[in-house]
């Protein structure tokens, strides 16, 4: 009897150790590195009831400055961004303005974005090359 229990402690601390470690791995899988988002992206598909991100392009530059050009004409509206949280995108109109959009970042690669409104509006992105 003695040795069926201990034989089940072990398993159950083995068991436990086994998903500790892996909801670490998890966690760290969901960092994103931040640098990929710099380049051209067109948007691939909105899932909302706004379609207004389909016809731009959007031009995320290092210094945190965003353009946004019409299908692809030369003229482009100017925008900031910045990184609040370690996938909370925030878009500025101005860098001094206090009224912001955050996205949450949920995908990001060398060649998707996906980003999520608080509204639950979602949009996929793909680097134009």
């Amino acid at each position: 009897m003695n040795k069926l229990l201990i034989g089940l402690l072990i398993v159950a601390a083995g068991a436990g150790v086994f998903f500790f470690l892996k909801k670490k791995n998890n966690t760290e899988a969901l960092r994103i590195n931040k640098e990929l988002i710099i380049g051209k992206w067109k948007t691939d598909a909105v899932i909302s009831t706004d379609s207004g991100f389909s016809r731009y392009s959007y031009d995320f530059q290092k210094e945190g400055i965003l353009l946004r050009s019409l299908n692809d004409s030369v003229k482009a509206d100017t925008s900031h961004y910045e990184w609040s949280k370690a996938n909370e995108l925030v878009w500025k109109e101005k860098t001094s303005d206090s009224t912001v959009k955050i996205y949450v970042v949920t995908k990001l690669t060398q060649d998707s974005l996906r980003v999520q409104a608080a509204d639950s509006t979602t949009v996929l992105f793909t680097k134009v090359k």
